[in-house]
């Protein structure tokens, strides 16, 4: 295997906290990579001191966007950073997220033996599946016959996302850029074009890549009022994964395949306040809030 094979980019945004864990995770799990935080030009004073004296393995871009664009300037980021590596593959992940466990060479093997027996695919999902939607995921997700990966029975569904594509990915940079890929800005427009350059996309047997749960959410660059109280009652200290030992990790990999890497069975909060099934935002804690976050959110649409 050829050095630094993979490179992993941190899509961020003023969440210190979350992003100083996101950066732990990766320095601590992966073999030799390259690590680059893409910060979509953060205001908070402690995000920009973290920013400042970032370690010096990790690199930092702070792309130009304009004002008021949805998902900030999430997709013309993740496209320079397409654009810009220089590595085989690409890991795309958020400042809300946490590698869960060691990246070993048994894992590198696995992602050029998926891109290899899939020759005509150029995404790889590495997060583990989330428990609320077990059922959903029980009926729709298989596994594959001639290679240990899973994929989803797509057929019938309006939206694609999270079929062919999601905004959190490992990708065949190459394989992108021979097909002209270019991001769109929206995730199901990106699921659209997915499909029809590649197909389904792939899902780790033994993924490495975990949301954290309840994380305060923005919309474009904004926090709604109920996002903010929820943030307030909950506490801002991410709702990072304790770190299991070796054998688990080997008992994990070894396991049934028919048993879904569902991230309740396998993964615990440091906070053991935290519900099962995991809410991933705040919000959604509070069944009032989520009511008035969506009545902000429709409100800000029409006015």
């Amino acid at each position: 295997m050829t050095k630094k094979v993979l490179s992993i980019y941190i899509f961020s945004y003023n969440r210190v906290k979350f992003l100083a864990n996101a950066i732990e995770s990766c320095l601590n799990y992966s073999l030799p990579f390259d690590l680059t935080i893409i910060d979509d030009n953060s205001s908070d004073p402690e995000t920009k001191n973290l920013l400042r004296n970032l370690p010096d393995k990790v690199a930092l871009i702070q792309p130009l966007q304009e004002k008021n664009m949805r998902h900030g300037g999430l997709y013309n980021n993740m496209q320079m950073a397409l654009e810009s590596s220089k590595s085989d593959w690409v890991l795309f992940i958020q400042d809300d997220m946490q590698l869960v466990r060691p990246l070993e060479e048994d894992d590198y093997q696995y992602i050029e033996g998926f891109f290899q027996q899939f020759p005509k695919k150029a995404f790889l999902n590495p997060v583990f599946l989330k428990g609320q939607r077990h059922k959903r995921n029980q009926r729709i997700t298989y596994l594959n016959n001639d290679f240990p990966c899973y994929f989803r029975n797509s057929s019938g569904k309006k939206h694609q996302t999270g079929f062919s594509y999601t905004d959190v990915f490992l990708a065949h940079r190459t394989r992108l850029l021979d097909k002209h890929w270019v991001f769109s800005l929206s995730e199901n427009e990106n699921s659209l074009q997915a499909k029809e350059k590649f197909g389904l996309m792939g899902f780790m047997a033994s993924p490495f890549v975990m949301y954290l749960p309840q994380v305060p959410v923005y919309r474009g660059k904004y926090k709604t009022l109920a996002v903010k109280l929820a943030e307030k009652w909950s506490g801002s200290d991410p709702k990072s994964f304790i770190e299991k030992n070796k054998n688990f990790w080997n008992q994990f990999k070894s396991r049934d395949l028919n048993n879904l890497p569902t991230a309740e069975n396998y993964l615990e909060c440091i906070d053991k306040e935290i519900k099962k099934p995991y809410q991933y935002s705040t919000v959604n804690n509070y069944i009032f809030l989520r009511v008035i976050h969506k009545f902000e959110l429709l409100w800000n649409s029409i006015k």
